[in-house]
């Protein structure tokens, strides 16, 4: 546990080793979140955009889902009607 000093203007430094191992470089964005039922605060890194691209690899376009959905769903009907 490192303690940090909070400045006149409430900013506070994150040591230098946190910051090396969250990536957190200037103009990072964090979330802040206060618990005031444990009176902590908590901050976590905003993942950049950059970083979720790709994420959805290998699964099929939205449309394309749509259109089997579809496609079976106007199968399945044609078979009950008969």
């Amino acid at each position: 546990m490192t303690i940090v000093t909070i400045s006149e203007r409430g900013q506070l430094v994150i040591p230098q080793e946190i910051r090396s191992k969250l990536d957190l470089v200037k103009g990072r964005k964090l979330f802040v979140d206060f618990s005031e039922q444990e009176g902590t605060i908590t901050l976590r890194p905003v993942a950049p955009v950059k970083s979720l691209r790709g994420f959805l690899k290998g699964t099929p376009p939205v449309d394309h889902m749509l259109r089997t959905v579809r496609r079976e769903e106007r199968r399945s009907d044609e078979r009950k009607r008969g």
